[in-house]
Order: C-alpha cells, then structure tokens, then sequence
C-alpha cells in the first residue's frame, strides 16, 4: 500500500507548543508490521560462525585507508575526531542513527555524542526517537523549562529500551544546553500507546468547548477503554482481539472526532491558540494510527515516518533534526520507516546504520532459562557477513561513508548483498546465529548512506521503571 503521510501546512515552531501543556499531561507491544525478513539465506558452507574471520589484506587496507576512526563514544568527550560529519551530513536537514541492538550502550552514548556534534557545530536544534509521541511531549518541556523529573518522565516512555543511563544522560545535557541559551527540542514519533494521545484530546476538549467534552469523550471510548493507563498498563482484552466491524465502527467514530476538531476549527483557536489546536489535532491522529495498525490501514512503520515529516513540517525549512530509531527502521529498505521518509525527504536525509564485531548487550530472553531483562553476549559474526568484512579494519571504533565509489583494490565486497546482523530487544542464546531471524541478507550500500562500527560494545544500564502515575 502506498505512503499515507501527511503533509501540513507549516506552522509555528514546535518549541512554544509544550508550554501550553500543564504539567499533568504512560504499553502493549503490538506485533511489528516492520517488513518480515527475507526467506532465510543458506548458511556457510561450514555452518559456524568464525572466531576470527579471514579478511583478504586488500580488504583491511582499503578499509585502513578509508575509514574514519573517532576517539570515544561519550558525549563529554571533545568532538573534534567528529569533524568527518560536516561532509557527511552536508546541507542534509534530517541524520537518522539506527542501532543493531537495542541493548548496547556504545551505541547510544556514540548517539548523543554525534547529536551534541550536530547541534553545537552544525545548528541541528530537534531530537526524534523511536518513542511514543505524546508521552515524549512531557520531555521535551523538561529539556526546555526544566519542569519535572527527567528520570521520572523518561520512564513514562514506558519502554526499557531507552530507560537507561545513555538516555538520561543525553537529556540532561539537552537541558544544560537549552538553560545556557541553546534551543533544541525532545519529540517521539511513535503511535503504539494511545492513553494519553486521547486523554489529550479530551482535556482540550474540555478547555475549549466544555458543553461538547461528554460526546466526544463517548466518540472516543471505543478506543479508550483498550488504551494504555497513565502506568503504561493495558486492559486484559485487546483492540487488535476485537472484530472487524468493531474496529470499523471505531474507526469512523474517531474520524468523526477529528471532522468535529476541523469545522470548529476557527472558534477553537480563538479560544485556545494555534498551536495547541495543532497538539490536539495530532494527539488525535496518534490515537487513530493506533486504530490503523490493527485494522491493517498503515503500518507502524509508515505512521513513524509520518510522525517524522509532520515534526519536519512543523520545525521549518531552518530546522534540522535527529532521529533515533533501530537499523531496520531507519534503513530505507522497502516498507520501512525510512524508506516513507527517504520518498519525503530524498537526499536531504542522511541514514547511518550501527553494527558491532563481539561485546554484550541487553535484550528479553525468549528461553525459560533466559527469560527477563538480562545481558547476552555476541556471537562472533558469521563467516563472509558484512561485520566479518569491517572487523579487518585496524580501528576499534570507526564511520565508514558508503557513498564512495568502490573502484579500488579490496572495496568489491560492498557492492553485494551479504548477511548483517539484526537483533532488536529480544534474543534467542540458543540460537544465536539463526540465520532468519538475527541476519538479513541486507544490500548495505542501498539501505545505509554510511555505517559505524564497533571491535566491542557494552551492555546498556538500565534504570529503575517509575513513570507520572498521571497524564
């Protein structure tokens, strides 16, 4: 199905919108509609992985003479081994960093090492993540006033995944930065938890036009009554579990909402101001993604990138941004988040990817032995794979632009598509190289402008989960 994303009209910066939020403004995990991964690739011929793969000399040569290594991952670290990034990102309005994991916290301190890089030297002024959108709401007020609980807030996200020290520790410097006179924004682009999208609308509602704020929320309770509560909590029966006519009716009764927003538009914003009708507007559109993803009219991937352009819309043509999401989000590989944003954006997007050789990193356990939270360690990668290839570079940590051409001796095995690494937040140890299931036969050169890479990466530190018990 093609691309659904909205393209309005722009309006006023982002940054005063979260202010007219009081200070009250918490997940079920739908099943992904990120697209399946291609029919398992025949393993090599020797079936194993390799502890050190062999890599032609040609190879580790090339690799010697074209990467570029960086320092350190921290974002207190100078950034002046960074300055590779200026011709990288170019005039480019959107970076979008993925991460093969999303456990590993060399890839989120390198994150908010190249987001301060990108803001401090290259006027990048918002922050995107793969996080659900109103909640995120309440952070971006805190990077701005200071109001609230920073580790508190980030916990409302609701996901373990980025309720880590890295997370944390690049919010608060987002807030330095802002209270030393610095001016860049904290948004989510993701739509997986509708509780307080709606609650949104109906406390505007209730602001606005009080006599209307019953039947709308009774518009409004088919969804609610299966949505997420302040806690991030979800009602024993599902949305997705209901019959199709239900979430028809649903649907309808939801889009009846939104036509009521739109004709009362004008007396709406007289009362309440431009920007906040806008908050409204979208918190509304959240909720019906929702709706979408489980009565198979858009994707999870399609409504993140249309997220990502409303908040480019909304940023001007001045605003620059940085998205965070996993690899396969960002890859522009069909179907994906950045392929829709790759359609909107073109060459005024910048795509890199994350991969590492060994190290541990922390996922949920899909074993009765391995079940829970707990720290995996990376297999070494199989023979011939992508990561087999970048492990002959001589530097522990490095970027490697794959927008160059590959007319020299030892860069021929890019130009193919060859096995990468994909885990998310979940793994198997017991099969640990199941070649369908944490390997993609990626064409990495299609889906990636460029791809940093890691000898060895550590687990992320999570933080204790204590989200608002309120909206």
């Amino acid at each position: 199905m093609g691309t659904r994303i909205e393209r309005p009209g722009p309006g006023a910066p982002l940054a005063a919108l979260l202010l007219l939020l009081g200070p009250a403004c918490g997940q079920d995990s739908p099943t992904s509609t990120t697209p399946s991964p291609p029919a398992a690739p025949a393993p090599p011929p020797s079936g194993e992985t390799s502890e050190a793969a062999s890599v032609p000399p040609e190879v580790s040569a090339w690799l010697d003479a074209n990467v570029h290594p960086f320092d350190g991952s921290h974002l207190s670290l100078p950034h002046d081994d960074l300055e590779f990034l200026r011709d990288l990102v170019g005039d480019a309005r959107t970076v979008a960093l993925g991460e093969n994991t999303h456990g590993t916290r060399d890839f989120f301190e390198m994150k908010a090492h190249i987001l301060r890089f990108l803001v401090e030297e290259m006027d990048f002024d918002t922050f995107a993540i793969e996080a659900t959108w109103p909640e995120a709401l309440r952070l971006d007020r805190y990077v701005r006033t200071g109001e609230g609980d920073a580790a508190v807030l980030l916990s409302g996200l609701y996901l373990w995944t980025w309720n880590t020290e890295s997370v944390l520790e690049m919010i608060e410097w987002m807030r330095d930065h802002n209270e030393a006179g610095g001016d860049v924004g904290f948004h989510g682009v993701d739509m997986q938890s509708p509780g307080m999208a709606l609650h949104l609308v109906r406390e505007y509602i209730g602001f606005v036009d009080p006599a209307s704020r019953d039947s709308i929320t009774g518009e409004l309770d088919c969804l609610a009554r299966f949505a997420n509560d302040p806690l991030g909590r979800r009602p024993a029966q599902r949305y997705r579990d209901q019959p199709d006519d239900y979430r028809t009716e649903c649907g309808a009764s939801l889009e009846g909402v939104r036509e009521h927003l739109v004709e009362n538009r004008e007396r709406y914003e007289a009362a309440g101001g431009e920007d906040r009708f806008a908050i409204t507007l979208r918190s509304l559109r959240i909720a019906y993604q929702y709706h979408l993803l489980y009565s198979g009219g858009q994707s999870r991937d399609e409504s993140m990138a249309e997220n990502t352009v409303w908040l480019s819309d909304r940023i001007g043509p001045e605003g620059r941004m940085v998205l965070w999401a996993h690899n396969t989000h960002v890859s522009t590989q069909e179907g994906t988040q950045g392929y829709y944003q790759r359609e909107a954006f073109g060459d005024d997007m910048v795509v890199i990817g994350f991969s590492h050789e060994n190290g541990r990193f922390t996922a949920v356990g899909l074993t009765r032995e391995s079940a829970g939270l707990r720290e995996f360690e990376l297999d070494p990668p199989v023979e011939d794979s992508f990561e087999a290839y970048l492990a002959g570079a001589s530097a522990p940590r490095f970027l490697l632009d794959l927008r160059r051409p590959l007319d020299e001796p030892g860069s021929a095995w890019l130009s193919e598509p060859r096995l990468f690494r994909h885990i998310g937040c979940c793994f198997d140890p017991a099969r640990p190289a199941d070649y369908f299931y944490y390997y993609r036969r990626a064409p990495l050169r299609d889906w990636f402008d460029a791809i940093i890479h890691f000898e060895s990466t550590r687990p992320t530190a999570l933080l204790p989960r204590r989200p608002p018990s309120t909206w």
